[in-house]
């Protein structure tokens, strides 16, 4: 099995394995309920996991990377927060951290045996 993408949420990742499905590949989610379970430990596991067969590697690349190019440039593109300076003000102003994520799914290929 080879890992094609990850993403922080678990639907993002459901999206894509949708998608792959569209495209005749079948797709697997790793780590999907353990996201679900403790959200707040997304970042440390790596995410939800999309893997699929070897076989299927270099086809589902290329499905992954036109999936990342349409949400891109789409009617509502995917676009990362920019506004950490007015996060740090309020923050300052009312005393207790605000946290704004983007939305940025990292893209890796790793080999799982």
């Amino acid at each position: 099995m080879t890992t094609i993408a990850t993403f922080t949420t678990p639907e993002d990742a459901h999206l894509f394995r949708m998608r792959l499905g569209a495209e005749g590949i079948e797709g697997f989610l790793l780590d999907e309920y353990f996201v679900q379970l403790f959200w707040y430990y997304s970042n440390t596991v790596g995410g939800v996991r999309v893997g699929v067969d070897d076989a299927d590697a270099e086809s589902a690349i290329g499905v992954y990377n036109t999936y990342m190019t349409a949400l891109r440039v789409g009617p509502y593109p995917l676009n990362p927060v920019r506004a950490w300076p007015v996060v740090a003000l309020i923050s300052l102003l009312v005393g207790a951290p605000f946290i704004l994520f983007g939305r940025l799914p990292r893209r890796s290929v790793t080999k799982i045996n």
